[in-house]
């Protein structure tokens, strides 16, 4: 295998690393069940988040993470943000369930699946060069990563929404109590003063 074939071959796959594992938004209603099914193979690395991007009282959701078998693997309860990680055990369509109780709520979804198997068919190709097995290598930790920063830079931007949202809760009834003691300051004044008038009128 000639150099030129082997630098093509990892330019490849490092550019496809890029353009997988995108952020899934959905929605769940009250009550609602939605699973997501990811197929893998026994020892291949799954990784996943989820963050809730809506705001308020029940903005939380439940996610049961099953094997092909129905065997749970994780599980969480009333979370607004997770990541999910873990080696899977068995060949087949592991399942990602989420619900709420509660209201409505928006929630961003990444998944990721890190597979040796295509890594060992290359090291039994004849004559490899062992730069082919590092790329390959690189690109499952490379697809690792960005899944990693999709979900550091969502969670950033939602916690950022949030904190804009609470400082102009703040600054707005900051303005009502200003407004509330002086309104009411001036009534005390009006008060005081047409007391002493009619003081000296008696």
């Amino acid at each position: 295998m000639g150099l030129t074939r082997v630098l093509l071959l990892a330019l490849a796959l490092v550019l496809a690393g890029f353009s997988s594992s995108d952020a899934l938004n959905f929605k769940i209603a009250p009550k609602e069940t939605l699973c997501f099914h990811e197929i893998t193979h026994k020892g291949n690395k799954v990784l996943a988040f989820f963050d809730v991007l809506s705001w308020g009282y029940g903005a939380y959701v439940y996610l049961h993470v099953t094997s092909p078998s129905g065997r749970e693997i994780k599980k969480y309860e009333a979370e607004s943000e997770g990541r999910v990680e873990f080696i899977a055990t068995e060949d087949g369509e592991h399942n990602f369930c989420f619900k709420n109780a509660q209201t409505e709520t928006e929630v961003s979804f990444w998944i990721n699946t890190e597979s040796d198997s295509a890594l060992s068919d290359v090291a039994k190709e004849e004559h490899v060069n062992d730069m082919v097995y590092s790329v390959e290598k690189l690109n499952s930790l490379v697809s690792a990563a960005r899944v990693d920063l999709e979900a550091f830079k969502a969670r950033e931007h939602h916690h950022r929404k949030t904190a804009d949202k609470n400082r102009r809760r703040v600054t707005f009834w900051a303005f009502v109590e200003c407004f509330l003691i002086l309104a009411v300051a001036g009534v005390q004044i009006m008060r005081i003063r047409n007391f002493f008038e009619y003081k000296r009128m008696v």
